[in-house]
């Protein structure tokens, strides 16, 4: 499939630069009960995240890529927080301000992809070692 902005090659409509984002701050809260628990606890997961992603951004003084120096704009945007070490391989430090990196979107990709650069290797053995007890490895 191709994105319908650029025409990369994409496994959606959009590629990953051009997918259509949300802000965090206009992001409403799930109050719909939903019968399947999964989703449930999903939606609950959602705003959980939302609200983590808000006091990281709120705690930050200047909003700038941390990677780059971009800056990144008045509006904290989902893929602007990222996971130095990902929360589907370390669950326990998915809300852990220290493994949290404010970058731009280009930035987010490249890291995504497995392009890293030093600084961010630097942080990503930081959180290694102060959460060494905690990482199931």
């Amino acid at each position: 499939m191709k994105c319908k902005t650029c025409g990369k090659n994409s496994e959606s409509e959009y590629c990953f630069q051009h997918k259509p984002r949300k802000s965090l701050a206009k992001t409403k809260m799930l109050t719909k009960i939903n019968k399947n628990v999964k989703n449930v606890e999903n939606k609950r997961n959602i705003s959980d995240m939302n609200a983590f992603f808000l006091q990281v951004w709120n705690g930050r003084k200047e909003h700038k890529c941390e990677n780059c120096g971009k800056w990144l704009g008045n509006e904290p945007l989902s893929y602007m927080f990222d996971h130095l070490l990902e929360k589907s391989k370390f669950p326990e430090l998915k809300y852990e301000e220290e493994n949290i990196m404010l970058v731009c979107l280009e930035c987010h990709d490249n890291k995504t992809r497995g392009f890293l650069t030093d600084l961010v290797r630097v942080k990503i053995e930081e959180v290694r070692k102060k959460f060494g007890n905690l990482l199931s490895l």
